[in-house]
């Protein structure tokens, strides 16, 4: 009885350690965020997103992906998305999609003329593109933390939708894991943002309603007293 009752200590014990060492996927998380939606019709017009090429600045210290797989791991990030509310469009296969349509293979262009390449086709795959750019620091131990921007931008205008900004902590690790987590993250909260926005959508198509009673209401009121 004494050694079940340890047992059962011994593995209560090891559940809480993992979920509290994987909290957000991560031992000590992924970081602290900010968004910002700058267009609300235009959150909930997006049905599909695609990934465009990121943005790198600043050296990568040791184990640190190559900005060639980070448009892998923002794929990996979209199974944050598990109902599938979305649906996503990797940067290989606009490349790919571009490639067959225009004979044009962006992948071998530079960054200027790919980019141009990519915006005035993504129109015809997605409704929307998120641009990743990550901001490094000269070293993992100078004090400077990393930071990574998505950027997400309408399809057919390049106008900014919605900004979003992970902070990760002083102390990580920055390597595929925790990029990953970061996307995730990112995921997670863009849908979250659109719920937001659908939600104060109908609110206020309520609150515009009451209103128009109200008015038909008193005018009704008004027309009786004067007969």
């Amino acid at each position: 009885m004494k050694k079940c009752l340890q047992l059962l200590l011994m593995l209560c014990i090891l559940v809480l350690g993992t979920q509290s060492a994987f909290a957000g996927g991560l031992l000590g998380g992924t970081g602290v965020s900010e968004e910002r939606v700058y267009d609300q019709e235009g959150m909930l017009k997006i049905k599909t997103l695609a990934i465009a090429a990121p943005i790198y600045n600043g050296p990568k210290t040791e184990g640190e992906p190559e900005v060639e797989d980070l448009p892998e791991i923002l794929m990996e990030g979209t199974l944050a998305d598990k109902k599938g509310v979305l649906n996503y469009i990797s940067y290989r296969d606009v490349c790919q999609n571009i490639k067959v349509a225009k004979h044009i293979d962006i992948l071998r262009l530079d960054r200027k003329k790919a980019f141009a390449e990519y915006k005035e086709a993504i129109g015809k795959y997605a409704d929307a593109y998120v641009v990743v750019t990550v901001s490094n620091g000269t070293s993992a131990n100078d004090g400077t933390r990393l930071n990574v921007f998505f950027d997400v931008y309408d399809a057919n205008t390049s106008k900014v939708i919605y900004a979003y900004r992970k902070l990760a902590p002083k102390s990580a690790t920055r390597d595929t894991l925790l990029y990953t987590e970061i996307a995730k993250d990112f995921y997670t909260d863009f849908i979250k943002a659109q719920d937001k926005v659908e939600e104060d959508k109908e609110k206020e198509a309520k609150a515009i309603l009451k209103m128009e009673k109200d008015a038909a209401k008193k005018a009704e009121k008004e027309a009786a007293k004067s007969k």
